[in-house]
Order: C-alpha cells, then sequence, then structure tokens
C-alpha cells in the first residue's frame, strides 16, 4: 500500500471517531445501578438501541486501531520517535482489545429475554471474572485509554503537533461520562466526542501530507539519509 492512500484511509478514519464516540455514548442505556444486574437489565430494555451503541463503540475502536500505525508516517526527525513508537502500538494493541470485550454486549443484551435475570447474572459474573477476561478488559481499558496521551506526547515532540493534545488525549472515555452524569446524556457525549480533538488533528494532518507535492518533498528530504 502506497503511503498516501495509506495516509488517506487512515486520515479518514480518524475523522469519523468524534461521530462515533458520539454516537455510541448518546446511544448507551442507562442504567438504574451499577450492579450486573442493573447492567444486565439496561442492555435487555431496548435491543435495537443497546445493539447500536454496541456498534458504534466497537467501530470507533476498529477505527482507531487500524488508523494510528499511519501516524508513523508524519514524523520528521528523530525526536519523538521511540515515543511515538510505543504509543501508537500499545494503543493499537488497546483498541484491539477494547473492540473484541464489546462482543459481551450482544450476549448480555440477549440473556435476560432467554433465562431468568439472576440467571443472566451468574453467567455474566462468571465470565466477567474469569482471570483471563480481567486480564483482557484491563489491558484494553489502561493502553486504551491511557496510551494515545504517550502517542501524543511522542507527536508533540516531533513537532506535528502542540502539547495540549496530551491531557485531552486522556479523557475521551472519562470527561463524558462524569459530565453526563451531572448534566445528561447528550452534554455528557458531546464533551466525549470533543475529546477526540486531538485524533480529529491527527486525521487532517494525515490528509494534508497525501499529495504528490508533498510526497516528492518527503522522498526527497528522506533521500540523504537513506543514502549515508
Amino acid at each position: 500500500m502506497t503511503t498516501p492512500l495509506l495516509r488517506r484511509l487512515a486520515g479518514g478514519a480518524l475523522l469519523t471517531t468524534p461521530l462515533l464516540l458520539f454516537g455510541a455514548m448518546l446511544t448507551s442505556p442507562p442504567q438504574d445501578d451499577d450492579s450486573t444486574a442493573g447492567y444486565l437489565a439496561s442492555l435487555a430494555k431496548d435491543w435495537d438501541l443497546s445493539i447500536l451503541s454496541a456498534n458504534l463503540f466497537h467501530y470507533y475502536w476498529v477505527a482507531i486501531a487500524l488508523a494510528v500505525p499511519a501516524v508513523l508516517t508524519l514524523l520528521r526527525g528523530p525526536r519523538g520517535r521511540t515515543l511515538t513508537a510505543i504509543g501508537v502500538a500499545a494503543t493499537a494493541f488497546g483498541a484491539v482489545q477494547m473492540s473484541g470485550v464489546l462482543f459481551a454486549d450482544w450476549m448480555n443484551a440477549a440473556m435476560p429475554a432467554a433465562i431468568p435475570l439472576d440467571q443472566a447474572v451468574t453467567i455474566a459474573d462468571r465470565v466477567m471474572g474469569d482471570p483471563s477476561m480481567i486480564v483482557w478488559l484491563r489491558t484494553g481499558v489502561i493502553l486504551g485509554i491511557a496510551m494515545p496521551a504517550v502517542l501524543m506526547a511522542g507527536l508533540a515532540r516531533n513537532g506535528v503537533i502542540g502539547w495540549w493534545a496530551v491531557p485531552v488525549a486522556l479523557l475521551p472515555m472519562v470527561a463524558g461520562p462524569i459530565v453526563g452524569s451531572f448534566a445528561g446524556g447528550v452534554l455528557g457525549s458531546l464533551v466525549g466526542a470533543l475529546c477526540c480533538a486531538p485524533l480529529v488533528l491527527i486525521g487532517v494532518r494525515l490528509l494534508s501530507r497525501t499529495t504528490a507535492g508533498v510526497t516528492e518533498a518527503e522522498r526527497a528530504a528522506d533521500a540523504p539519509a537513506l543514502a549515508v
């Protein structure tokens, strides 16, 4: 795959992230409480809404997992390369973990309609309590949420984006729920989507470097380094 095509696909994917996250958070079914029973009941209450939310969350993470490797093509010079590479690898892995975990939403939404709620709770607790599932979920949450900040720090050190993106990158899955609990689902979803601003900016940077002139200039700049 050529670099311009890779950048177009990745840039387009990153531009979708605020829309996907906004829709996913907005359609996420409200829970009466934080118990497993409350969670399963909320998913089962409206199958179509629950599955729409699960799909949007899934493709939000898919977009990130597929797009972030292309970020490495934006780097010029040695500054921040190691930090960016670590951030890219960890963010992509975390996003893959998070997208896979969402399969449980389909199962959890279906169980209360097929079996008594107490049995559904027993099954859900058994699955989510398995040590391998705990590792799966926690690595997804930690890497998917924390490591984009490392990625942004590497890009900022390289001069691709500003340092403001580092704290903003820590907020997508945190600020939305917190604000939403006080101000309602729409505002919380909007805050979560706005926290995707660094991803959108990177998407714009990728798309801006897809012209033939930019590609030729980059090849010319890299030629002396390759010849050494």
